[in-house]
């Protein structure tokens, strides 16, 4: 009798977790990226997005396809909290990155085609002015740079400026550049700018 009721207990058990089954299989592919956004296997942006964990990454989930610029070599593709810019006039390899954290902006670059001994990077928050920044590499061909959201960057009247629609609704966008520079007797060789990036999220 107590082998029967074990058996029993055994196979209700199992049939708990049957039912249980499907709800997580359609729990995981609900949550899942939609495939016609991922970039496909070949491209530097959908590959780099995949190595660094796709939709668990910084970046999330695809909001866009990839594109291609109509006036360079180039592409980009935007994500839920961020944007990746293939930017190839820096080296075939080049890709700039720039997202937001919960009170940080952060941008990155990487597979530049020669080493540098530094880089300079050209910011603006909200289209106000433009800022320069020597950056310490992290390697020779690659960086990293970040500012806080709230950073202050006053407008042509001298308040900070907001991007604000006519329903009320604010956004703060930071646009970025980078460059590549040598240490030289007199001055600096440095490279060209790479493709601009620019993230906006609400406020």
């Amino acid at each position: 009798m107590v082998k029967i009721r074990f058996l029993l207990a055994a196979a209700t058990a199992t049939a708990g977790l049957a039912i249980l089954a499907p709800a997580t299989a359609q729990a995981s592919t609900t949550s899942a990226c939609n495939p016609a956004l991922v970039a496909p296997q070949g491209s530097l942006i959908g590959n780099f997005w995949r190595s660094k964990g796709g939709q668990k990454s910084v970046y999330g989930c695809p909001t866009t396809k990839e594109f291609g610029f109509s006036d360079k070599k180039g592409s980009w593709q935007r994500f839920r909290n961020g944007k990746i810019v293939w930017s190839p006039n820096l080296g075939n390899g080049t890709l700039v990155r720039a997202y937001f954290t919960r009170d940080r902006v952060f941008l990155a670059w990487s597979g530049l085609g020669r080493d540098w001994d530094y880089f300079n990077v050209l910011w603006d928050k909200n289209g106000t002015g433009n800022r320069q920044v020597r950056v310490a590499r992290q390697t020779p061909w690659s960086g990293a740079f970040s500012l806080p959201v709230d950073v202050y960057d006053p407008g042509p009247e001298g308040e900070e400026y907001a991007s604000c629609s006519a329903h009320g609704g604010c956004t703060t966008t930071f646009s970025f550049s980078v460059e590549g520079c040598d240490r030289g007797t007199f001055k600096s060789d440095c490279s060209p700018w790479s493709i601009r990036t620019s993230v906006t999220r609400e406020n």
